[in-house]
């Protein structure tokens, strides 16, 4: 009798050390967390790994750097977002969800802007939180806002007649047609921007650039980005310039106009 009994209690000593284990969980602690984008102070519910870092189901609230307020609900794996979740702004009323991976949206997922008062929502693929359909590869003609154009080549140089890059610059050289009912400039107003699909950052066109390549080149030789071209219209060897850091890859490089991410095709870059 006296067996069984102590058999008993070793039974219900290991349920009950059974019923004590899964994550630890913490609430409400202060913490900073490394993400890839910077680091961010804030506080943290949720599950932890053995040295107190979020990993598992949790909430992080936060502040970006300019000021607001912004919340992450979802999956962690050792202090970086990264499965599914949800992060929104309570100030902008903006918010977005879907799969996150290097602590920012890489896959499907939606993101809600307001717009000039209104809100807008894309739902597709997201490249470093960047809205970003499949991209397309040169000599393909892309159409977006009543103009056609392809990429048909790709240089670097490190300087442009009298200008010197700060890192390198990409020149970009597109054929483009004027499908609109108007004369308009094939680029007027920044009108295309690189993106650089291993962190997402974006570069504008350098217009300075751009007129000291068409002053360098003898007779004009370069397409002049502002030129006007009529309806029905095709202009080739139009040049679009870029300064981006000397180290960067460019086949990593897409080619979108600055409005279009999220409705249009990129072109990959590849020389």
């Amino acid at each position: 009798m006296k067996r069984i009994l102590t058999i008993l209690v070793i039974m219900m000593m290991s349920i009950s050390l059974v019923g004590c284990g899964g994550p630890q969980k913490v609430s409400n602690k202060q913490m900073t967390l490394n993400f890839s984008y910077g680091d961010r102070a804030g506080v943290y519910t949720g599950e932890v790994n053995d040295q107190g870092i979020p990993n598992g189901k949790g909430k992080f609230t936060t502040k970006n750097p300019k000021g607001e307020e912004l919340i992450y609900e979802g999956d962690f794996v050792d202090g970086h977002k990264k499965g599914t979740g949800i992060t929104t702004w309570p100030s902008s009323k903006q918010h977005e969800e879907g799969t996150y991976d290097n602590d920012m949206l890489n896959g499907q997922g939606s993101k809600t802007m307001v717009v000039n008062g209104q809100e807008k929502t894309y739902t597709g693929n997201f490249e470093n939180d960047l809205p970003m359909l499949e991209a397309v590869g040169m000599n393909t003609p892309v159409s977006y806002a009543d103009w056609s154009y392809s990429v048909t080549g790709v240089d670097t140089q490190n300087s442009l007649g009298n200008k010197q890059a700060n890192g390198k610059y990409v020149i970009v050289r597109i054929t483009d047609k004027n499908n609109g009912s108007t004369s308009r400039q094939p680029a007027s107003n920044n009108f295309f921007c690189l993106i650089d699909k291993t962190n997402g950052k974006a570069f504008k066109m350098d217009t300075d650039a751009a007129l000291a390549l068409r002053l360098s080149t003898k007779k004009f030789k370069e397409a002049w980005y502002l030129s006007d071209v009529n309806p029905g219209n095709e202009v080739s060897n139009v040049a679009i310039v870029f300064d981006v850091p000397a180290d960067t890859d460019i086949n990593n490089l897409k080619f979108i106009p600055v409005m279009g991410l999220g409705e249009v095709a990129p072109i990959q870059l590849a020389q």
